[in-house]
């Protein structure tokens, strides 16, 4: 448990990543003579970067055990903080930003896995892999007051950056004191012939992908583009539509609480992933037809507890799964779908947003829907896969895993 907590740490500090860039948008704007869609084209470096290094990552990780992995995760977002704040043009701060992918990438591809290994039944696991989510939403929650606070005093907008760098070589520290889960012989007690579902990399693996791109791209899109939703709608001021980010991270950081409960009761993972994606879908909806304070409020609060509030983590315990013998390989392709969202989001919406943030929103939706097809495929092969075949949760007995 001190492991996993040091890995949660990591996950706290990726939540800030993820945001910081479009959270001092005008900032980096001044600082690089930049425009929106430039400004955007560096958080989707961000992606490049995971895109990039999955497949190595999760070959190393399987390859070389996951403290390696772990480590060279936290050193690459180090690099990526300090170097975005002393970048003086877009196209370095771009190169940086590379360096948060990778870090994203070496992180997803050890810390699930480790999660996995070390808590093997299916409730455990799925539980705790959504408590990531809880720190990734705790860091974009405290991020817009800081970053608001620093506004409103006129504060160096670049000491965040070192916070986090150094917080991530502190946590660095003590995740070289740990020791780490025998991947490779949980991997020998998994793999017998007899017990590994038929699972189909073409279709419920195919499906799955589909929902990882869709399932990040729907908070990444809120976040990055709800401010400006609302002060082009409502006149918000730049300070105040910050909060609209807050709303959501404190709603998804309760939610990851609540999500983990209910997994715990053994409830249907592919069921409770299409309601989060039918509710999201619908509030987004409510909001581009009655714009207002309340139906930003609501929309925030949604898109928090049923868009973020940890069903990326859920759709990949269930890809882990289905094919339980390959854990760092197949995390690192439904991560791949998940770079590719975060690489071409930004900009794409970003082209969107300079005509109007209308159609940033309607592009959400729209992946909202099609994530919701996606995972009607996953519930069918499910059911027929793991559920009736007794194979959804496996213990460790005897140097064996169990029905």
């Amino acid at each position: 448990m001190p492991l996993i907590a040091s890995l949660y740490v990591n996950y706290f500090f990726q939540g800030i990543a993820s945001i910081i860039i479009s959270q001092n948008l005008h900032a980096f704007q001044m600082r690089w003579s930049a425009s929106i869609s430039q400004v955007s084209l560096v958080v989707s470096a961000i992606g490049l970067g995971r895109l990039l290094s999955l497949n190595f990552s999760g070959w190393f990780s399987d390859r070389f055990g996951r403290k390696y992995t772990v480590l060279l995760g936290v050193l690459a977002n180090v690099f990526f903080f300090v170097g975005l704040v002393c970048t003086k043009h877009y196209l370095q701060a771009f190169f940086a930003a590379l360096f948060a992918g990778v870090g994203n990438a070496f992180l997803d591809t050890s810390t699930y896995p480790v999660v996995n290994e070390a808590f093997p039944k299916e409730q455990d696991n799925s539980a705790l892999s959504v408590m990531n989510k809880a720190f990734i939403s705790l860091g974009q929650f405290i991020l817009p007051f800081v970053v608001r606070w620093s506004l409103h005093n006129d504060i160096y907008f670049g000491w965040p950056f070192w916070f986090c760098a150094v917080g991530l070589l502190l946590n660095f520290c003590f995740l070289l004191r740990f020791s780490y889960p025998d991947s490779q012989a949980i991997l020998n007690k998994i793999i017998v012939a007899h017990e590994v579902p038929k699972a189909k990399i073409q279709l419920e693996g195919l499906a799955l992908l589909i929902f990882s791109f869709v399932s990040v791209s729907l908070f990444n899109i809120f976040v990055l583009w709800i401010p400006t939703f609302a002060q082009e709608t409502l006149g918000v001021s730049e300070e105040n539509s910050l909060l609209f980010v807050s709303v959501y991270s404190i709603s998804s950081l309760i939610s990851v609480f609540v999500t983990s409960f209910i997994v715990k009761q053994k409830v249907s993972i592919p069921d409770l992933i299409l309601l989060c994606l039918f509710l999201s879908g619908g509030a987004m909806l409510y909001m581009l037809l009655f714009p207002s304070y309340l139906s930003l409020i609501v929309t925030s609060l949604a898109v928090g507890i049923f868009a973020a509030g940890g069903i990326w983590q859920l759709g990949l315990s269930v890809l882990l799964e289905f094919f339980p013998g390959s854990k760092g390989i197949v995390t690192s392709f439904y991560s791949f779908a998940t770079a590719v969202s975060v690489m071409l989001t930004p900009y794409v919406t970003g082209l969107m947003a300079e005509k109007s943030t209308y159609l940033t929103f309607a592009y959400n939706i729209v992946l909202a829907f099609i994530g919701f097809l996606a995972i009607l495929v996953v519930k069918v092969r499910y059911t027929k896969i793991l559920k009736n075949k007794g194979l959804s949760s496996f213990s460790l007995k005897n140097g064996d895993y169990k029905k």
